[in-house]
């Protein structure tokens, strides 16, 4: 098949340099797995349990939240989402969870700078993601660009999350935890935030290869 438009145009080429594009994606692969297996490991020793709930964390501070399919926090509907098992959970790490999403919360309302960075960067993400998924149903090129640009943005959400966790652990604090306990929280809070870089990163370098590949 030739360079025509009717190659699937997201589809990482493998060009005469092909070999050492398997070799890319197999380190970007191996990479992805490392962060995942390690993820794991941190939610494993955050298996400890205590004596209330990630749901607990939110009601004591006043803080509205519904169940849903993930954990989060909605900006534009002032509004913590939790997934019923961490809300309901009584482990370190769905309290960790809990306690992240209620400093998020916290932030936003006190008006926090990178809080405010944050949600327009949302906001400007899904604009970008959705015009680059369009403009590739099209087989248009700039689609690349655009969503490289969609997951380069989402870097700056890492300020924020570093505060959001720390402010977490503090939350923690106040509920009595222990510093062992807090050490594992901290732990698990950093992993799952190094996904704020991991992916973003992954996707660019594929977008990358996709460029240089047309």
């Amino acid at each position: 098949m030739g360079k025509g438009a009717s190659a699937p145009f997201f589809c990482f080429p493998l060009g005469h340099n092909g070999p050492m594009e398997l070799l890319w994606l197999g380190m970007l692969g191996a990479a992805l797995l490392a962060y995942y297996l390690e993820r794991r490991r941190k939610e494993q020793e955050a298996g400890v349990v205590l004596s209330f709930s990630g749901g607990y964390v939110l009601r004591k501070r006043g803080i509205p939240y519904r169940l849903s399919g993930q954990d989060g926090f909605s900006p534009l509907f002032r509004l913590v989402w939790l997934r019923r098992e961490t809300a309901e959970g009584r482990t370190l790490k769905d309290i960790a969870l809990a306690a992240h999403e209620a400093a998020h919360a916290l932030r936003f309302a006190r008006g926090e700078r990178w809080a405010w960075v944050a949600y327009h960067v949302l906001i400007l993400r899904w604009m970008l993601l959705g015009s680059g998924l369009t403009l590739s149903f099209l087989l248009n090129p700039a689609a690349i660009g655009v969503l490289a640009l969609a997951f380069g943005v989402g870097l700056l959400f890492i300020p924020e999350e570093e505060a959001t966790s720390a402010e977490a652990l503090l939350i923690l604090r106040e509920e009595g935890l222990g510093e062992g306990e807090l050490e594992q929280a901290r732990r698990l809070l950093e992993a799952y935030g190094q996904s704020y870089w991991l992916v973003p990163l992954v996707a660019l370098a594929l977008l990358g290869g996709q460029a240089t590949g047309e």
